[in-house]
């Protein structure tokens, strides 16, 4: 059995924390207008404003950040975050590991439904440190497949499921409509969405090719 210590980010509080900072410009900008603004100028107020917000922001940053625990044997894994999961193998339906920009997210789906995921963002996190550890992870589940002749699939993208194509096809239709029909800047939104629709696309026919669509 092997030990691993990592660094992971609680996504739920980034988000709250992001949504704080924002309400506090949205909040200032109106309190701004009612008592303030005959008295302070505008540009004043909304370098103030900012100022707050990122001030707010980096001072609650170390929260997002947390340590967790793993301990990898050749048939299970006991992972300890806030509470300690234990994980069999043999209840294993897939296994994701996304390795982006911002990060890596790692998502173990189980045969009764149930899913478990954790993610680092390398903006508040060392992800070298997961990504130990999920190397590992990957190289010992793909030796209990083969010893055992079970089949827990290696999901190597979200777009590598069969109803990829029906949500890709109203994700499709809802650009060309917003291309269509709003004018800039709005029109910025759909062409934006475009480009990640375009490579979801790609994915999807490369892993259809490939044989590896999952109906889960």
């Amino acid at each position: 059995m092997k030990n691993y210590t990592f660094e992971y980010t609680k996504q739920g509080l980034a988000y709250l924390l992001f949504g704080i900072s924002f309400a506090i410009i949205v909040l200032g900008i109106f309190l701004f207008r009612i008592f303030f603004k005959d008295n302070i100028s505008s540009g004043l107020a909304a370098i103030v404003l900012i100022g707050l917000a990122v001030t707010f922001f980096f001072l609650n940053k170390y929260r997002i950040k947390r340590i967790g625990t793993a301990k990898l044997s050749m048939n299970d894994l006991t992972i300890e975050l806030n509470q300690t999961i234990h994980i069999s193998f043999s209840d294993l339906k897939y296994y994701y590991i996304y390795d982006g920009k911002n990060g890596i997210v790692f998502t173990l789906g189980f045969l009764d439904g149930t899913k478990f995921k954790i993610g680092a963002n390398n903006n508040f996190c060392n992800v070298d440190l997961l990504k130990e550890f999920l190397s590992d992870f990957q190289s010992t589940i793909e030796s209990y497949k083969t010893q055992n002749k079970i089949d827990i699939v290696h999901l190597e993208t979200i777009f590598a499921r069969k109803q990829t194509l029906f949500i890709l096809s109203i994700i499709t239709v809802l650009v060309i409509l917003g291309i269509c029909f709003t004018h800039m800047p709005l029109m910025i939104l759909p062409i934006g969405v475009s480009a990640s629709v375009l490579v979801g696309w790609i994915k999807y026919f490369q892993q259809r090719n490939k044989d590896k669509l999952v109906d889960f």
